[in-house]
């Protein structure tokens, strides 16, 4: 369950992020996107330090935090892959595709991470 809880906090935060830059009209602030960007980033070292003086479990499900980060991204943008999917412009068309495709892949990586042990032990341990 772990691994579903740390899955969803990265999407949470990563989404939260996304939506932020994307709001951002005035780059002159682009220090409030940079303080956002490192809490992002830094928010995840929480979990280790609960993990260590805790001593909880969490183990290797502390890597789900960054793959919901960048699986948030994916989804964010699928509007505009959707987009450019229509566009008369094959370049951007290529692209929306790819994006498409991208999506797709990762998210069947991320179910398989989720719900099959046997995929999770292929991977590295910490």
């Amino acid at each position: 369950m772990s691994y579903v809880g740390l899955l969803a906090l990265g999407i949470f935060v990563g989404t939260l992020l996304c939506i932020a830059v994307r709001k951002t009209t005035n780059w002159s602030d682009a220090v409030k996107v940079i303080i956002a960007l490192l809490g992002a980033a830094l928010s995840g070292t929480v979990f280790t330090f609960i993990d260590k003086i805790l001593g909880s479990t969490l183990g290797n499900a502390v890597f789900m935090y960054p793959v919901g980060l960048a699986w948030s991204l994916l989804w964010l943008f699928a509007e505009q892959a959707i987009g450019n999917v229509r566009d008369p412009n094959i370049n951007l068309r290529i692209v929306g595709w790819l994006h498409i495709i991208g999506m797709v892949v990762a998210t069947v990586l991320v179910l398989m991470l989720l719900l099959w042990d046997g995929f999770r032990n292929l991977l590295p341990r910490s």
